[in-house]
């Protein structure tokens, strides 16, 4: 048995990890794991960079700041393993929902244009000259980052000067809710939902209805050991692959909830990780309780494949809110890191059909369809 310690933040987006814990996938493949659970981002940068962990539950954007040296510490990151699609939402204080509901009754019904009505909201508070409002991303270089920064310019609102962004803790979010130190948040599940629960915000609109099937978390390791472990490497993919698809059986839910909702995995109550896995947007007031198809999707839609069109994406991102130089080769940074190739030839090898190619486009599908033969989600930004 190869002993691997891998690092995780608690979110429902951790399950394969411990599903191929608890489920004995690692052990299957020769592999005793040891999951180290850790309070923020920074941590399971820091252990992964001087080797405290062998690999880490990681957001995606993390490999490019880091590998690049933007913001701290380089070192060179690579993943060979995407945790699955979505599972992130935008959500904003009760105060602050009852403000925009002046403008808008049915708000909770209009998703899509949720950013339309908080823009009135900025403008009349710059008119006012009261300070700006504050919204909590969990990372610098996050998705939530990202799809925050979408959702706001989707309505004309410059999220480097109309909002403060301030980075909060995933599990934090309630507290600093109820201490009036945010206005609003884009975190992962089940924390928004358990927000909500609290009492203490409101969901407007969820990740996927500002990217349709957008990437999210993923397996990170130095290249270092990559190139060390390769048989280990490979394992862990195989492994992981086969709790997502584990996780991704409909009889298993009551399973994995409880899984899930142990104080040493994500530790949240079971009734909001029940409502994040099933895509029950949910509000106090039932009757605008929502249904979101594909809010979290731990497999389907090639879930796992790690695109390196996805990580051209998140540069591109990472150019337009100024974090890293003009002049890096986005392509050549993408191929660096993420490892296709390699997911390719060890989930193949298992007898999956995959598609030759390391890129799709994305923002051109409204419905499901199919790329050599394997069937992709929409792709489409708000």
């Amino acid at each position: 048995m190869k002993n691997v310690n891998i690092g995780f933040i608690p979110l429902t987006d951790s399950a394969p990890l411990i599903i191929a814990k608890e489920q004995g996938f690692f052990e299957k493949q020769g592999l005793n794991v040891r999951l180290q659970r850790e309070v923020s981002w920074s941590n399971i940068r820091d252990k992964l960079i001087f080797g405290e962990v062998d690999a880490a539950h990681m957001l995606a954007p993390m490999l490019m700041a880091i590998t690049l040296g933007v913001g701290g510490l380089k070192k060179h990151l690579v993943t060979g393993y995407s945790f699955g699609l979505n599972g992130n939402a935008v959500g904003v204080s009760n105060i602050l929902f009852n403000e925009m509901q002046q403008y808008d009754p049915d708000l909770l019904l209009k998703p899509q244009k949720s950013a339309h009505v908080l823009k009135k909201i900025i403008q009349m508070r710059s008119s006012n000259k009261q300070e700006p409002l504050k919204f909590a991303v969990v990372f610098p270089f996050s998705m939530h980052h990202y799809l925050l920064r979408h959702w706001l310019k989707s309505s004309g609102l410059d999220a480097n000067r109309e909002v403060q962004i301030v980075v909060v803790p995933p599990s934090s979010v309630v507290k600093a809710l109820e201490e009036k130190l945010i206005d609003g948040y884009c975190v992962g599940e089940p924390w928004s939902t358990h927000a909500v629960k609290c009492g203490t915000a409101v969901t407007l609109i969820t990740g996927y209805e500002i990217w349709n099937n957008a990437p999210e978390k993923v397996l990170g390791v130095t290249k270092q050991w990559a190139d060390e472990n390769k048989i280990i490497h490979k394992k862990l993919i195989v492994a992981l692959y086969q709790a997502s698809e584990w996780i991704d059986q409909a009889d298993h839910k009551e399973q994995l909830i409880k899984y899930l909702a142990q104080p040493d995995y994500v530790g949240a109550p079971e009734a909001s990780i029940s409502n994040a896995i099933d895509g029950e947007i949910y509000h106090p007031d039932t009757q605008y309780c929502r249904k979101v198809p594909n809010f979290s999707v731990p497999f389907k839609y090639l879930a796992n494949f790690p695109w390196q069109s996805h990580a051209e994406w998140i540069l591109q991102q990472m150019k337009e809110s100024n974090q890293i130089d003009d002049n890096i080769d986005i392509q050549k940074t993408a191929e660096s890191i993420y490892l296709t190739d390699l997911y390719r030839e060890t989930i193949s090898s298992q007898g999956v059909m995959l598609p030759n190619v390391n890129h799709k486009k994305d923002g051109f599908h409204t419905q499901p369809w199919v790329l050599e033969g394997v069937e992709l989600g929409a792709d489409c930004f708000i």
